[in-house]
């Protein structure tokens, strides 16, 4: 066989590897979906509780790369290349991060409509957001004691974009934050050299566009709270709007289309 055949034959079975139907990709993420569902809740909360306190790393990065390039027009470009940093390990050691693992699980119930799933679902999805958001809190609280303050100052600088929008702005603008992060979860499967290059891609739109997503909000609403720059009634008002907005964006709206376009294939 010539080297160019062998070339062409190689390329061939890559893309039989790669590119995924959208019936074998629903299939394969209702099944990541089922066994979500089923595991223990002492794993789903460890999981979730280390998610949290890892997305530690998206605010501090910000902070750094504020610090860095400084008060300029583009900074804010600059700025959200920080925000990834928290989902990347998150995807990378695959711990449970509330609108990521818990949208795949909506697929199973979609497609068996049964009470059990409901509750199986409302089960995941109250363990995950409790451990992300009390790992968020913990470690928003503690980043100004493990950094210098210059550092801590610009962390609070680049969290400082969640205080701008009233109730209705920040649900409206949370929406596409979970439809995004939820269209990431269904691509995932069908990437498989190319995962990680996905998650940035798709947070760093998040982090650019200022879209807010409910677990690194919480830790730039607990650094603003810590640095005195809002109180815990602020953090709330920005809390419960975000977390509709992603629970909307992603489970109703991407899930919703995401079973959609395969319904009458595996039905």
């Amino acid at each position: 066989m010539s080297k160019k055949n062998d070339q062409e034959l190689r390329a061939k079975r890559f893309a039989a590897r790669s590119e995924i139907a959208s019936k074998t990709l629903y299939s394969i993420i209702a099944e990541t979906g089922k066994e979500e569902l089923l595991r223990p809740s002492s794993s789903l909360l460890y999981s979730a509780l280390t998610a949290g306190l890892a997305m530690g790393a998206s605010v501090l990065l910000m902070g750094a790369i504020e610090r860095a390039v400084g008060d300029v027009g583009w900074n804010y470009l600059a700025i959200a290349v920080g925000y990834p940093a928290g989902f990347l390990l998150i995807a990378m050691a695959r711990m449970q991060l509330f609108t990521e693992n818990t949208l795949t699980a909506v697929l199973p119930v979609t497609k068996h409509r049964r009470w059990r799933s409901v509750r199986l679902l409302m089960r995941l999805w109250a363990i995950v957001l409790f451990g992300n958001l009390v790992g968020a809190v913990l470690i928003g609280s503690v980043l100004s004691h493990v950094t210098d303050p210059e550092l801590f100052d610009a962390m609070v600088t680049a969290s400082s974009h969640i205080m701008h929008r009233d109730i209705v702005g920040n649900f409206i603008a949370a929406l596409p934050a979970g439809f995004l992060i939820g269209l990431m979860a269904w691509s995932l499967p069908g990437l498989p050299y190319e995962k990680l290059g996905a998650v940035f891609i798709v947070t760093y739109l998040v982090g650019a566009g200022g879209f807010p997503h409910i677990v690194a909000g919480t830790v730039e609403a607990t650094v603003l709270i810590v640095a005195g720059s809002w109180g815990v009634g602020d953090a709330i008002s920005f809390i419960i709007p975000v977390l509709s907005g992603n629970t909307l964006g992603g489970a109703a709206l991407f899930a919703g289309l995401a079973y959609g376009q395969v319904h009458e294939e595996v039905e």
